[in-house]
């Protein structure tokens, strides 16, 4: 039995059980505006009820789109109205309302003795007194099926807006609820360890990397991560390299389109590929245990991080600190990933407060390095070092001990990933008698980089519409909670609690007013978060950044001029430039236990996958 196959599988249910649940979160789901979701269902019931005559999807679709309405509901609430249901009773009912209403003449024409007699040269007037005749009944029909369309489709809004509602209310307060749980249990565990009198401090541990034995190869071996890219994208990067690493981080792309891409066919794909670039050769372990050194460099400016494994009982202690939360699928695709291939294929980048630790890697960066290569898709120059000498390796260690935390800057997912399969790894050994807590597999991949060195770039927002103001409504709103000067030419914000606000061709300076500025805390304090508690939310209808509609967001690696060209292509209607979130902000939220609002950060470079990979085992 493989380790996948120990691995929880999903729930067992019927086809039909199954069908209904898909269906059922299909037509009310949680992620989309309660309204929006109410109002699609109202048009595909109403639609549906209507006689369409075989164009009841093409016409709801339509319709959803035009109005910016989520189209699945709509298209799924066309089916309460089918043969049975329009025969039986929508068609009958609504032809008894019609007739009680308009009230038409009776019917006086004897259809089958007409219709025995039709001739060519009768058809005409035969048709004639069938429409003379029937005329004021369809009129009464479509008077009345209209009605009961309406009718039906409010009760159907009625019901997916109290539906979804309680759904997405039950499902924040279930995401709350994770978030107050996981504040609990790290508050738990740094208190049992300071109750044993130890000191909080890092542990970091030299490993055998996997690498690629060619240096010449390195840089087609790696890959960017596997979260920056869907699976045409992936698909497309990895043409022409057989070695990409993105054949074990992304092997669906060598898989059916059709494949799901958590189907455990892709784990194990990605496990033969890894295992097959190992058998030919391209990539093979260090044969002692080793530090590593990786540089990044992006438009002249240097990072230098530290290339370690870091155990996984410091992410359950609180010794590496949180700031975002994790979504169950994707944070279980990653697991899968883990335990499937057996190693962690992609680093978690960290960040902590330099101590003098980066000072002792000083003498490393001056020898030549194992690798060192420029990518060209982005100009990114990517360097490796390989740390060697046992007591410079000590020496390193016994340094880090002096720092307390480290933060996870960008990988929550990779990290909690790798602590969990450790811990499921642990598992497994304790139960087989055979657990030491000296094994590889209680530790994962990591990256340190002093926060001197780091530099969040900003992450904008650009608006789909101005949510039915006028421009110069829209500026006398945001008069009232910013201080508003003209900008002569394209700026980034200047300081903290500014925004720049571009417009109609322009850009304006919006500072907080200092009103909105007391008393706030390490997440309310943040620009994003005013931006969307003062602005976003009550002017745009954006109660949630994740799944709105009217909002997308612009990473500051495009710079500014990405969002003049949304604004001005009229794709967008306004854009908001931001002041970076700093890492010292970062930091004090995650000491806090709280959590940033999403889109708060952006970093680059991406570390590459595929360079240095540790494998559990």
């Amino acid at each position: 039995m493989s380790v996948l196959d120990r691995i929880p599988k999903r729930r067992q249910e019927s086809k039909y059980k199954r069908l209904s649940r898909i269906y059922y979160n299909r037509m009310f789901p949680r992620r989309h505006d309660a309204l929006e979701v109410a109002w699609s269902v109202f048009v595909g019931v109403f639609i549906g009820v209507s006689p369409t005559f075989g164009v009841a999807i093409i016409m709801t679709v339509a319709t959803c789109a035009l109005f910016k309405l989520p189209k699945v509901p709509g298209v799924i609430a066309d089916f309460v109205a089918n043969p049975v249901t329009q025969f039986g009773f929508f068609y009958p009912a609504g032809y008894a309302l019609g007739c009680a209403i308009v009230q038409p003449e009776a019917i006086s024409f004897d259809f089958l003795k007409e219709f025995e007699q039709v001739s060519w040269s009768n058809f005409g007037t035969i048709m004639g007194n069938l429409w003379h005749n029937a005329s004021g009944h369809l009129f009464a029909f479509l008077v009345g099926i209209e009605i009961i369309a309406t009718i039906t489709g409010f009760i159907f809004f009625f019901i997916a807006y109290f539906v979804v509602g309680y759904r997405k209310k039950k499902w924040l307060a279930a995401k709350t609820g994770y978030i107050h749980n996981l504040i609990a249990e790290d508050e738990v565990l740094i208190k049992e360890t300071r109750n044993k009198g130890k000191k909080p401090m890092m542990h970091i541990y030299p490993f055998k990397a996997l690498r690629p034995v060619d240096p010449a190869e390195a840089k087609n071996i790696s890959a960017l991560p596997y979260d920056v890219m869907n699976r045409a994208e992936a698909k497309e990067m990895a043409q022409g390299l057989p070695h990409s690493y993105l054949r074990v981080t992304r092997s669906e792309l060598e898989l059916d389109d059709s494949l799901d891409a958590y189907d455990p066919k892709v784990y194990a794909h990605a496990r033969e590929n890894l295992d097959k670039m190992i058998a030919d050769g391209v990539i093979a372990h260090d044969k002692k245990d080793c530090l590593y050194i990786y540089r990044q460099t992006m438009n002249g400016r240097e990072q230098y991080g530290l290339v370690c494994c870091v155990p996984a009982e410091d992410y359950f202690n609180g010794t590496i600190k949180k700031h975002e939360l994790t979504r169950a699928d994707k944070e279980e695709d990653r697991l899968r990933h883990v335990l499937g291939t057996n190693a962690n294929t992609g680093p978690v980048f960290l960040t902590y407060r330099d101590e003098g630790q980066f000072e002792l890697l000083a003498d490393v960066i001056k020898t030549a390095p194992t690798y060192d290569f420029v990518t060209e898709a982005d100009g990114f120059g990517h360097t490796v070092w390989v740390i060697e000498d046992d007591a410079k390796i000590a020496a390193i260690r016994k340094a880090f001990e002096a720092v307390p935390v480290s933060y996870i800057a960008d990988g929550h997912h990779r990290s909690a990933a790798g602590a969990r399969a450790a811990s499921y790894r642990a598992e497994e050994a304790k139960k087989a008698g055979t657990y030491t807590g000296e094994e590889e597999f209680n530790r994962y991949l990591a990256i340190l980089f002093p926060s001197t060195q780091l530099k969040i770039l900003d992450y904008n927002r650009v608006l789909k519409s101005l949510n039915g103001r006028t421009p110069e409504q829209l500026m006398a709103e945001m008069e009232k909670v910013f201080d508003i000067a003209p900008l002569a030419e394209m700026q980034s914000p200047a300081k903290q609690n500014q925004v720049n606000f571009y417009m109609g061709g322009k850009w304006y300076a919006c500072t907080f007013k200092a009103e909105y500025l007391q008393n706030l805390g390490p997440v309310d304090s943040l620009d994003v978060a005013l931006l969307q508690k003062l602005i976003l939310k009550p002017l745009f209808d954006v109660d949630d950044p994740r799944t709105s509609k009217n909002i997308d967001f612009v990473g500051g690696i495009r710079g500014l001029g990405e969002l003049v060209k949304r604004v001005d292509s009229g794709e967008c209607a306004c854009a908001f430039a931001m002041y970076p979130t700093t890492l010292d902000q970062l930091m004090n939220i995650a000491d806090a236990g709280e959590i940033m609002p999403p889109k708060s950060t952006w970093f680059e470079p991406k570390l590459r996958d595929g360079l240095l990979v540790h494998t559990l085992d």
